[in-house]
């Protein structure tokens, strides 16, 4: 009886021990689900000096992101300036002269000025004996009225001269003499300034072209149906 109470007090001895074994070996925690995947949530990690929570390292990482395309405009080409035309102007600064027909004797009758593409224009109209009109035009350095040589006042920065000769009397032309303005002002924006005429004396008619500008090229010419003397002045 003793030996069987010993055997059974041995017994209970040993499992109490086991017991007391895998007790401690479970320990720290009791629910082995929050040691095999349930994670405790994680605090900001914070710095050392300060104390204060540092930003997420995977928010505000650019490692992988990339950069946006730098996207430059190239400046737009100017187009170049049109060229301007070549001016297809046949004259010169050079005095120009031709005699005048026998047995033409010729009244002026109109003086008309006008504006071309790329010229100005002055036109000396005259009727009478015969058709062939002679000219001289040349650049001068002041207006003089032949015979007194007295001035004549011409606008303009230069003065092209012009005598237009076979000029005669009435009762040689049989046509009345010219009675229009003396003075007859040029186009806006051409060359000629104003045309001024002088003293019709000893067969030839006088006249003053005044020019704006230098001296610029002209070619004088004549004209019949009707007679003419024709100066065109380069613009």
């Amino acid at each position: 009886m003793t030996l069987r109470l010993s055997r059974h007090t041995l017994t209970a001895a040993t499992v109490a021990v086991a017991l007391t074994v895998a007790g401690c070996s479970a320990s720290p925690s009791e629910d082995p689900s929050q040691d095999a995947g349930a994670a405790s949530p994680t605090s900001s990690p914070q710095s050392a000096s300060t104390g204060t929570d540092l930003p997420d390292e995977a928010a505000t990482s650019t490692e992988n992101v990339p950069s946006p395309p730098v996207i430059t405009e190239e400046p737009l080409a100017q187009e170049p300036a049109p060229q301007q035309p070549q001016s297809s102007f046949d004259g010169s600064t050079s005095p120009q002269t031709a005699p005048s027909g026998d047995g033409t004797f010729l009244s002026v009758t109109a003086i008309r000025v006008g504006q071309h593409d790329g010229f100005s224009r002055v036109v000396i109209e005259l009727d009478g004996q015969g058709n062939q009109p002679g000219f001289d035009s040349r650049y001068v350095s002041g207006a003089f009225a032949a015979g007194s040589g007295d001035p004549i006042s011409v606008a303009g920065d230069q003065i092209l001269g012009l005598n237009v000769t076979g000029w005669g009397y009435p009762f040689d032309t049989g046509v009345d003499p010219y009675a229009g303005p003396r003075t007859i002002g040029g186009p806006a924006g051409g060359s000629i300034a104003q045309v001024q005429a002088g003293t019709f004396f000893e067969g030839a008619a006088e006249f003053f072209i005044g020019i704006r500008g230098d001296q610029k090229p002209f070619r004088t010419y004549t004209l019949t149906n009707p007679t003419r003397v024709v100066v065109d002045i380069s613009d």
